[in-house]
């Protein structure tokens, strides 16, 4: 469950096409752990994250793997919903925070009794 969440936590986020300043977790990451790299992008009325490289060794995880994300804000920085995982055909609440370059994504399956928490930092963005 824990490598199905963090494949899929690669990314997140919320329903619309607001600007890029309302959505600050479109872009590329990488998991503070240095595991994988995402990136998250629109992807109709969702969001879609998508593991854009991982280090050698990491079992459970791929490059293309996909997390699908409904999400929506749920006060500054900070947004929830649910994301589905088409590599595992599952299903888990998910909640996303956002504090200038870094990202926690929190998912959980089993009505909030599993749950698994990554740290990401924002990749290729200057301020």
């Amino acid at each position: 469950m824990a490598r199905g969440i963090v494949a899929g936590l690669a990314a997140l986020l919320t329903i619309g096409a607001a600007g890029a300043a309302e959505r600050p977790y479109i872009g590329a990451w990488a998991r503070a752990d240095g595991k994988t790299r995402i990136r998250v992008v629109s992807c109709g009325a969702a969001v879609c994250a998508r593991n854009t490289w991982v280090r050698r060794g990491v079992a459970g995880e791929k490059v293309g793997d996909r997390l699908i994300l409904k999400i929506r804000a749920a006060g500054a920085g900070r947004w929830s919903g649910s994301a589905f995982d088409p590599q595992r055909s599952e299903t888990y609440s998910i909640r996303v925070y956002v504090a200038g370059r870094r990202m926690t994504t929190r998912g959980c399956m089993m009505d909030g009794f599993m749950c698994e928490s990554m740290a990401w930092r924002q990749l290729g963005r200057s301020k």
